[in-house]
């Protein structure tokens, strides 16, 4: 066992004992060395099930919107990579999530999904001493050069190839709504592109389709998307969808200088109203 793993484990042994959580939501072995699983601890004698290893890759803060859970307990901790943190923190900030109710247990993965990348379990224990974490120590790891060289690239096409590009990337959409499901900022009980009273979106897999739906949803995640990735690595087709949504959170960030999930007392751009925002490039 990695001292991570058991870092980990005793963390949640002591959040359990103590009755600070109800719930313990980590990560458990799969089926093979390199997956894992979500796993639901409600028992401190359980905690060995919990396992801390660069192949922890879901963002298990989506699990926090659960009505099922939130029903059944009513403090519940997650295990939390940096990316996942700042997701909590937009959930907190939408009301989706109270921050009396929820426990972080925070963790440090450099490179998720390479078996020889660094994991440990932050020593940071508050919200607050992970909100100061992420501003410190993580901000500057986040919208990098290099996550931003492929935006840029792909901004120095013309308008009629960039159409081209996205009109060839999602042809290939066959609607599963997998990126949806593994976005924690996807929680809508009704989404508008299943809704069909009135229907919004036309739900058939056909460029006019597929085109309205991305689209649509990547609008919906400006000021809000937290650059986890996983609704790229979710997708079955490999769309490359962060592109889209790190090109709007760099416009998001240089029109209002604002990243989302650092901070929740933040303003977010597109749910308040400054004086002092920049108008010079709305039309």
């Amino acid at each position: 066992m990695s001292t991570a793993t058991e870092a980990l484990q005793a963390r949640a042994r002591a959040l359990l004992e103590s009755g600070e959580a109800d719930l313990v939501i980590g990560y458990g072995q799969g089926t093979n060395p390199r997956t894992t699983t979500p796993v639901f601890v409600t028992k401190a004698d359980d905690v060995g099930q919990l396992v801390l290893n660069p192949f922890c890759r879901n963002n298990l803060a989506n699990w926090l919107t659960r009505k099922d859970l939130r029903g059944r307990f009513k403090r519940i901790a997650v295990v939390a990579k940096e990316p996942d943190i700042r997701a909590i923190i937009v959930l907190i900030q939408e009301e989706q999530v109270s921050r009396e109710s929820v426990r972080v247990i925070g963790v440090r993965i450099d490179r998720p999904g390479d078996p020889e990348s660094p994991c440990q379990v932050l020593p940071q224990t508050t919200l607050d001493e992970l909100q100061k974490h992420l501003r410190e120590s993580f901000q500057a790891r986040d919208l990098t050069p290099e996550q931003l060289r492929e935006v840029e690239e792909l901004e120095k096409k013309t308008p009629a190839e960039r159409w081209a590009f996205w009109r060839q990337q999602l042809d290939k959409c066959i609607r599963c709504h997998a990126c949806r499901q593994a976005c924690p900022m996807c929680y809508c009980d009704q989404c508008i592109a299943t809704l069909n009273q009135p229907q919004w979106l036309d739900t058939s897999a056909h460029p006019q389709g597929n085109m309205a739906w991305n689209i649509t949803r990547a609008f919906h995640l400006a000021g809000r998307c937290i650059n986890c990735g996983e609704c790229e690595r979710a997708c079955p087709v490999d769309i490359p969808l962060m592109l889209l949504n790190r090109f709007i959170a760099r416009q998001v960030k240089a029109h209002f200088g604002f990243l989302a999930g650092y901070d929740t007392e933040d303003y977010q751009p597109f749910a308040a109203y400054k004086c002092d925002d920049s108008q010079d490039f709305i039309l």
